[in-house]
């Protein structure tokens, strides 16, 4: 296969980004809270957003650099994820470590916007966020905030459900270097080392740190080893930063992934949970005999890294900020399997013949290859304006435009009779060409006690699909969709007695465009058409001295919601299509109460109804002998909406009996999920409890020179449980059959280690 060569506007944004700008890269990074602060920084706000403001006016949550530290573990994000309320995390592997997927409100990745310093994550295709590629990711970030709903734009992207940015961390003020090892259940390792040179004749600032995760997995052959490499550097561009009006600087960020994980997709069936929890059917064959044999090799192997060089400028004067930049993501990578007694025409080959025999199939082993570019330019400038009877206006104005180059392409790198076949065989060979632009602008006025916000955002994009896919079928199809997306909210404010109070409501409308699968997958005359929400929030915030709560309401209304109703397409593969209408309607409360130094209570629930209105499920009809007849239709009115609980709660409990001696007991409940949006009470993923012991000291300090240890015990209690699930059904001779596929989690598991930092 001959490569797309690197092109003219490709190499010249590759230099972009080593040598021009981009946007507010530091603006949400936090200094180590113990480093002495020798100058108080620009405080700069990223990318059209509001700052802290934001949790007054959006359903929003922020974790702190310590937050997340102190909940890394053995490396998984969904220790951190956690944290979140409405959210729920679930692992192909069982720990967390390797393949993990979340939603928020029900609402799967796809639809959750996830930046880092702004800039987007999630795959252009696919749309999903596949935090594997970025191993380790929480021990580099000083800070994460979340936003419930649609929230306003941080990005080019339409969040369906929530949207997140990890704010990377910089080195601080002063000189460090940090390792950390701990070892657990399953065979897991962790091990980091950080170093940050603090700044440097208050000009120059370097962090480095490096990662490496082993772990076997708690499913069987789901064995998972990850390495990760973050660099940062931060330039003072002026002599006379921190006393001079206008302060220039430079950020550069470069984060390097490499995975290789063992695949685990296909679940346990149903009939075998009792039995054989940690059962891995992938890379399962057999032998002429019939005995069972595993390809060790069955596993996924990619490598991702992350360019972003940031320029800002900031007038400390006037509030006037001009963020302007580029970045780069290169990606590349497979997944390897073994195809047991597969015909060669699936691979576009001939019959083989033996002799005078003629042999239709074979065992094959195939490589799916992904190999891609996303680049861009974004912008970001405001001001903030105070008026002299103290009230104010912040103003924004933000854009980006960015290109997505990917190439698909499967390889059989060895079958059972290759004599004919060419080495490196390729038997399909796909691309997938995005551009995305958009331009939005926000107002936010703040008179007295009021809070008034609008923004309005403009997005075009344009999506050519070419060649042929796995199926050995023509995708060549182009797109060019154009979205308007308003958001306005209000808030008013009041203290009285250290009472610090909020109301608040907003309401945000958003459209999303289908993903690459939901446009291949579907027939030709039956192509999906992009989702809108309209998203309503109403929120009370209070502030006391002791006690925070938060109090929000929403309803989220989909029309033309993109889900699985059991349609297949011309070669059976599953498709998803619009439903009309659907909604999300639900209250969370979350709460923090610190009566004193030793005690500390963390709360959180929502609860929810999340419903398709008059829905109709297809189900395949077959005969006795599996020959497919017709799709059968079955109107089934309101149903509630697959994979969203009507109820999670989050409790946590902390103690600090004696300084520096944390005790910490979470306890996580998530109520019963529907696993296809029929609600027939058979197909459910059953409501669980887990609760995580996590326990830390820090011995007394000495010449600088920090220790501290830190043992978690998860799953204290030992539950059986399933967080994730699939469903294929039909009817055969009239009786319903059905295959599934459910991913348990680890039980009681332990993990442990040690940190020093001088």
């Amino acid at each position: 296969m001959k490569k797309q060569q690197f092109t003219t506007v490709r190499a010249a944004v590759f230099l972009l980004t080593f040598s021009s700008l981009f946007l507010n890269g530091n603006a949400q990074n936090e200094p180590n809270p113990k480093d002495t602060i020798k100058h108080q920084m620009p405080e700069v706000e990223v990318f059209g957003s509001l700052g802290k403001s934001m949790e007054n006016i959006f359903s929003a949550t922020t974790l702190n650099k310590q937050n997340i530290q102190e909940n890394l573990g053995n490396g998984s994000i969904n220790n951190i994820f956690d944290l979140i309320p409405s959210m729920i995390t679930t692992s192909d592997a069982g720990t967390g470590v390797g393949y993990t997927y979340m939603r928020i409100r029900g609402v799967d990745q796809t639809r959750i916007n996830v930046t880092m310093n702004g800039v987007a994550i999630n795959d252009a295709e696919s749309q999903g966020s596949w935090l594997v590629n970025l191993p380790d990711l929480g021990n580099n970030v000083g800070s994460l905030n979340v936003q419930r709903g649609v929230g306003n734009s941080s990005n080019g992207s339409s969040a369906f459900g929530a949207s997140m940015n990890f704010a990377t961390m910089q080195s601080g003020t002063k000189p460090f270097l940090e390792i950390s090892s701990g070892v657990g259940s399953f065979q897991t390792f962790r091990n980091s080392i950080t170093a940050g040179s603090g700044l440097y004749k208050d000009r120059v600032s370097v962090l480095v740190s490096y990662s490496n995760i082993l772990s076997n997995g708690y499913i069987n052959y789901s064995k998972a080893r990850l390495n990760s490499l973050f660099f940062n550097t931060d330039i003072k561009l002026n002599k006379k930063y921190f006393v001079s009006k206008y302060h220039h600087s430079l950020v550069f960020n470069l984060f390097f992934g490499d995975e290789k994980t063992g695949l685990a997709w296909n679940g346990v069936p149903s009939t075998m949970l009792e039995s054989d929890r940690r059962y891995n059917s992938c890379g399962e064959y057999f032998d002429e005999n019939g005995n069972a044999l595993h390809y060790d090799n069955e596993t996924d192997n990619y490598t991702q890294t992350h360019y972003q060089l940031f320029y800002k400028i900031v007038n400390s004067k006037s509030g006037y900020f001009l963020n302007i930049g580029t970045h780069l993501t290169r990606g590349f990578g497979y997944y390897e399997q073994y195809k047991e007694d597969k015909k060669y025409s699936a691979y576009g080959l001939p019959n083989y013949i033996l002799n005078t025999e003629t042999i239709k199939r074979s065992d094959f082993i195939t490589q799916k290859w992904l190999d891609n570019y996303f680049y861009g330019i974004n912008f970001s400038t405001g001001k903030s304006v105070k008026f002299a009877n103290a009230n104010s206006l912040k103003w924004n104005v933000n854009g980006s435009l960015n290109q997505y180059d990917g190439e698909h392409y499967g390889k059989l790198i060895w079958s059972q009779n290759n004599s004919s076949i060419p080495q490196n065989y390729e038997w399909y060979y796909g691309t997938g060409k995005k551009t995305q632009g958009n331009v939005a602008g926000n107002l936010a006025y703040q008179i007295k006690k009021w809070t008034l916000f609008a923004e309005l955002q403009y997005r075009l994009i344009s999506y050519k699909i070419g060649g042929i896919d796995d199926d050995m079928i023509d995708i060549s199809q182009y797109y060019f969709w154009n979205f308007f997306n308003p958001k306005t909210s209000i808030s008013y404010n009041w203290s009285k007695n250290k009472v610090e109070q909020s109301l608040y409501f907003s309401f945000a409308m958003a459209n999303r465009e289908p993903t690459r699968s939901d446009i291949v997958d579907a027939p030709l005359l039956s192509k999906p058409v992009p989702e809108t929400l309209y998203d309503f929030e109403l929120g009370y915030l209070l502030n006391l001295e002791k006690y925070r709560l938060n109090v929000n309401g929403y309803f989220m209304y989909y029309d033309h919601q993109l889900v699985l109703t059991g349609q297949i397409n011309d070669v059976g593969a599953a498709i998803m299509s619009n439903v009309d209408k659907s909604y999300r309607a639900g209250i969370e409360v979350v709460s923090h109460y610190q009566p004193n130094k030793y005690f500390t209570w963390n709360f959180n629930t929502t609860l929810s109804a999340n419903k398709i209105l008059d829905y109709t499920q297809f189900v395949e009809t077959y005969d006795e002998n599996w020959e497919f007849l017709s799709m059968t239709e079955e109107y089934l009115g309101t149903t509630d909406i697959s994979f969203s609980p009507n109820i999670v709660v989050g409790n946590e409990f902390i103690f600090t009996p004696i300084k520096s001696f944390n005790i910490g007991l979470a306890t996580k409940f998530i109520g019963k999920q529907y696993i296809d949006n029929s609600s027939n009470e058979n197909y459910i993923l059953k409501p669980y409890t887990i609760t995580n012991l996590n326990l830390s000291y820090q011995f007394k300090e000495c010449k600088n020179f920090k220790v501290s240890i830190f043992f978690s015990i998860n799953n204290i209690f030992n539950a059986k449980y399933e967080s994730n699930a699939w469903l294929w059904k039909a009817y055969v001779s009239g009786v319903e059959q059905f295959s599934d596929g459910y991913y348990p989690q680890a039980g009681i598991n332990f993990f442990g280690g040690i940190k020093v930092r001088l």
